[in-house]
C-alpha cells in the first residue's frame, strides 16, 4: 500500500521547514480539560487497528449523515479510496509513535494518523485525525493542507501557527475555504487535531460555511 509511504514523504517534507513550529509550540501537555476527549493513545490504538493494509470502515465515530445534515448538504457522503490514488481502501493510517523514522516529523513529535476518505458529489472529502505527544501536531499535516488549499509556503506557516494556537473546538479555515483544521480535546495530554479537506482550492461544490460546519460536527463527534 502506498498511502503510508506518501504520508511519510509528506511528513519528511514538513519536518524540515516546520519543525521549528513543533518545538516552539512545545510542552507535552495540552490545555484541554479531561472528559469526552480523544486521547493521543486512542489515536495510536486506532492507527494500529487499521494497520498498513488499510480498512473499509472509519474506526472513529464520525457520523457523516449527521454532519451532512448539519451543513445543509445535498446528496450523500460515501466511503471511497483517496482521490490521490495512494491507497485502495477508504481508511488508511500511520503509526509514528514508536521508533519513528529519522528525518520525519514523527521524529520530532511521535504520534499517529488515521485518515478516512469519502466522496460527496464530485468532491473528495478527507478527514485526517492526528495525535502527537507534543503541541503543534498540526505541523505534520502541513503538506496535506498546502496541497488541498493551494496556499503558498509564505501563507502556510502563519496558518499552521494560528491553527496550532487555537483552543480545542475552534475551527480555522484556509483562505480557499475548502480546508478546515480543528484542535480536539486530548484530555490534557499531548495534542490531537482534525484536518478536513473537501475537493481542491477553487474546485469544490461546497460553500465555505458548509465546510466549516462539517468540521465542527466531526470535531464534536471525535471522542
Amino acid at each position: 500500500m502506498h498511502h503510508v509511504k506518501w504520508h511519510r514523504a509528506a511528513a519528511a517534507a514538513g519536518a524540515v521547514g516546520l519543525s521549528v513550529l513543533l518545538v516552539a509550540c512545545g510542552g507535552s501537555r495540552g490545555d484541554a480539560k479531561a472528559g469526552g476527549s480523544l486521547t493521543v493513545e486512542r489515536v495510536v490504538e486506532l492507527a494500529r487497528e487499521v494497520g498498513k493494509d488499510g480498512a473499509e470502515k472509519c474506526p472513529l465515530p464520525y457520523d457523516v449523515g449527521a454532519a451532512a445534515k448539519a451543513a445543509k448538504m445535498d446528496g450523500t457522503i460515501e466511503p471511497a479510496p483517496p482521490a490521490s490514488k495512494t491507497a485502495d481502501t477508504p481508511v488508511t493510517a500511520e503509526d509514528g509513535s514508536e521508533r519513528p523514522e529519522e528525518g520525519t516529523a514523527w521524529a520530532v513529535n511521535p504520534g499517529a494518523l488515521v485518515s478516512c476518505s469519502y466522496r460527496t458529489g464530485g468532491d473528495a472529502l478527507e478527514i485526517h485525525t492526528i495525535g502527537g505527544k507534543k503541541r503543534g501536531v498540526v505541523s505534520i499535516m502541513a503538506p496535506v493542507i498546502q496541497r488541498a488549499s493551494g496556499m503558498s509556503a509564505s501563507e502556510l506557516a502563519p496558518y499552521v501557527t494560528g491553527a496550532s494556537g487555537k483552543q480545542p473546538g475552534e475551527p480555522v479555515a484556509t483562505g480557499s475555504g475548502n480546508v478546515v483544521t480543528v484542535r480536539l480535546d486530548s484530555g490534557g495530554e499531548g495534542d490531537v487535531a482534525l484536518v478536513l479537506t473537501v475537493g481542491d482550492s477553487g474546485k469544490t461544490s461546497l460553500e465555505r460555511g458548509q465546510v466549516l460546519e462539517l468540521a465542527r460536527t466531526f470535531a464534536s463527534q471525535a471522542k
